[in-house]
């Protein structure tokens, strides 16, 4: 008789556990967002794009291995896309906040592109748009130019998230 309530003790604490552990006896059923500072950034070399817009996409992307050319490179999904007006050499971007999904990373690679019109539409070069980018037909660009997380990430752990990151459109 002892063993017997052992065992629903023991099944009932097993299903209590479980049932705590996925949520479903628990009275939050949403979880908070987890997000990544990206610090704020100033892109130089400008002056001879005034009057078009700098388009700044946080993506999750990837070069080709023989290429360095940033027209080339395959952005499976764009997690922020900001556009300035370019008015001077100088524009800076305010600090962004990207949402991190699970153990994947919020982005690997931010990409500039200066158009003549405002609302730019990313297509990779097998002619699909990236997830989270919205498809317009302005695909003009002037210029496109691309950094890694890991340069964004080296300037944070010297400078902090609060310092402003230099770039330079080359």
């Amino acid at each position: 008789m002892k063993s017997l309530k052992l065992v629903i003790i023991n099944a009932l604490t097993l299903i209590v556990g479980l049932g705590l552990m996925s949520g479903s006896l628990s009275t939050k059923s949403a979880k908070a967002a987890k997000l990544e500072t990206v610090p704020s950034i100033q892109v130089s070399k400008l002056g001879n794009y005034k009057g078009q817009y700098l388009t700044v996409m946080y993506a999750v992307g990837s070069r080709p291995f023989i290429s360095t050319d940033a027209s080339q490179l395959n952005i499976s999904q764009v997690k922020e896309s900001r556009t300035v007006y370019i008015t001077g050499d100088n524009v800076t971007l305010p600090q962004v906040q990207v949402e991190k999904e699970g153990f994947r990373p919020s982005y690997n690679i931010v990409v500039f592109v200066v158009s003549p019109q405002q609302n730019y539409s990313w297509v990779n070069a097998d002619g699909t748009a990236p997830q989270g980018m919205p498809t317009t037909s302005n695909r003009l660009t002037n210029k496109i130019s691309a950094i890694n997380k890991s340069d964004v990430d080296s300037f944070v752990s010297s400078k902090g998230d609060k310092a402003v990151m230099p770039v330079e459109l080359k």
